[in-house]
């Protein structure tokens, strides 16, 4: 591959990462807890990207793409997953609360954080079919196995480079006491509806 190639696929890769989505709420959600959280969030989800696209630089996405049981349980757990955490943002406890202590005290752990980044990734399949549209213009039976690694390296670094930058945003514009109790708890309930909301329409579309 040319330098043309590359850019033209790293290129491709951002504008796929950046598009908004239940990634990004989930990235924001783990941001609000702590800038430790928002980084483990976006490193695992860059991650399970790396495994896609891993996956597919290799021709074995095909067996995602092209097992219908398979891509419909990715699917679904995606949504079981999705109501979850939906139900958890509007179930935390309202300011005022006798919970709310406990629960600002408890916040969202790093290693919850990394499950769901990389979980949010890893149970959607319709990744694997970015990747296998994307990379059937670059990849070719004929080329060096150190490509294929840096084609998934470059995906994956890109993908975890811009959640943390959305991390970092969120962190160091929130900062200290910048959101009120009140404003964050609505903010939360915000995210649950949302996350509801995007578990009915993937419901919806299986």
């Amino acid at each position: 591959m040319d330098l043309i190639a590359w850019l033209s696929l790293a290129g491709i890769c951002a504008l796929g990462a950046m598009s908004p989505g239940p990634s990004l709420l989930i990235v924001l959600r783990c941001a609000a807890a702590g800038p430790r959280q928002g980084l483990a969030s976006a490193i695992a989800h860059g991650a399970a990207i790396a495994l896609y696209a891993g996956l597919t630089a290799f021709g074995l996405a095909v067996l995602v793409t092209h097992t219908p049981l398979l891509f419909s349980l990715l699917q679904w757990g995606g949504a079981a997953m999705l109501v979850y955490l939906g139900w958890k943002a509007l179930s935390a406890p309202a300011p005022g609360n006798a919970k709310t202590k406990q629960a600002v005290e408890e916040p969202v752990s790093v290693p919850r954080a990394a499950l769901q980044g990389f979980g949010i990734a890893f149970f959607n399949p319709k990744v694997a079919i970015f990747f296998t549209a994307l990379f059937s213009q670059f990849v070719s039976a004929e080329q060096a196995l150190g490509t294929k690694l840096g084609m998934a390296g470059l995906a994956a670094g890109i993908d975890a480079v811009w959640y943390a930058l959305v991390s970092l945003v969120v962190t160091l514009g929130s900062g200290r006491g910048w959101l009120g109790a009140a404003a964050a708890h609505r903010l939360q309930q915000v995210f649950g509806v949302l996350l509801l909301g995007l578990a009915a329409r993937l419901v919806l579309s299986l």
